[in-house]
């Protein structure tokens, strides 16, 4: 290679970097020009992708969530029968800082479950507590005299072949005595009584919020911003629904993006906005923590993130009430 062409080269080699890291700062930059700012955000909440402005000052306080460990990757592999289903049945020994809600979103379970398999536990965790932790969101119960796989399915509200199908049950009898698994049980309470709660199941895999719900005051844009949900770090991953229900909406919405909102009983919702790929239908029934999207940047957003809402009869809640 002669020296003109190595020359040439390296120009382009400079102006490439020099555009690339144009297009990062532009990629990340957040709106400061107060004549821009009315775009940007409007009273539509909609139009500005759960965020709405306010005329009324706030004070709001921020606070850090312990959800699970930022440093877990992953699970572990299980041993799994021939159905896919966990045998395993894990001690966990309670550390400093632990909660209910994060120890029972760390291992995808709800915490009527993890109570339910635990029911000593009480309302303050002890240091050094260990805990019993199912695989997944499951419970494990013991038959009794009188039983029959149809009352128990009923008490659990599941059906006698997913019962079957969790612990490999050729037929429908079953013996005083003997375990059983009971995957994703429903209405479920540390006592087996109806709930009438809302049980969520935490969308994507805990990386941390960047966006909290609420009121607050920009510092730059010199305005109050409400934020109706929070921000949660999922750069491309997969998002699953929080709750078992009815998909209302699956396309986009202005400032939200790609947003799929789903309808839950006793007045619930749950919106996921900025996804990258929807992969359900309007009208589609699902079930909790069924893939529902892939998180990812569109509508008016400066990154990848998922802007995950929950309301209660149309009046936005604070996700992390959940997650306590």
């Amino acid at each position: 290679m002669n020296t003109k062409w190595r020359y040439f080269l390296i120009i382009l080699v400079i102006l490439n970097i020099t555009l690339g890291y144009k297009l990062i700062k532009d990629y990340e930059r957040e709106v400061v020009d107060l004549n821009e700012f009315s775009e940007y955000y409007t009273t539509s909440e909609a139009e500005s992708g759960g965020y709405i402005l306010l005329d009324s000052n706030f004070t709001v306080y921020e606070r850090q969530y312990k959800i699970a460990d930022e440093k877990q990757k992953e699970e572990p592999k299980k041993d799994t029968d021939k159905k896919g289903i966990s045998k395993e049945v894990r001690t966990y020994i309670v550390k400093s800082g632990d909660t209910l809600g994060g120890i029972a979103n760390k291992f995808g379970q709800t915490i009527s479950v993890l109570k339910y398999n635990n029911p000593g536990i009480g309302k303050v965790l002890k240091v050094g507590e260990k805990l019993k932790i199912t695989s997944g969101n499951s419970v494990t119960y013991k038959v009794k005299k009188g039983d029959s796989l149809a009352k128990i399915a009923s008490k659990f509200g599941v059906t006698i072949n997913k019962i079957k199908e969790a612990n490999n049950l050729k037929s429908t009898v079953v013996r005083i005595n003997q375990n059983l698994i009971i995957v994703n049980p429903k209405n479920l309470t540390s006592t087996g009584q109806i709930n009438t709660g809302f049980n969520v199941y935490w969308p994507v895999a805990w990386k941390g919020v960047t966006s909290p719900y609420g009121r607050r005051y920009h510092p730059v844009l010199k305005r109050w911003i409400g934020h109706l949900g929070v921000d949660l770090r999922a750069r491309f991953v997969d998002v699953r629904a929080a709750e078992s229900g009815t998909v209302t909406f699956a396309g986009s919405k202005s400032g939200y993006g790609n947003i799929v909102i789903i309808k839950h009983k006793n007045g619930y919702e749950t919106r996921y906005g900025h996804l990258n790929k929807i992969k359900v239908k309007r009208g589609q029934k699902v079930k909790r923590g069924q893939l529902i999207a892939q998180s990812g940047k569109t509508g008016r957003v400066t990154g990848p993130h998922l802007h995950f809402e929950i309301r209660k009869n149309g009046t936005p809640i604070d996700p992390m009430k959940f997650f306590k």
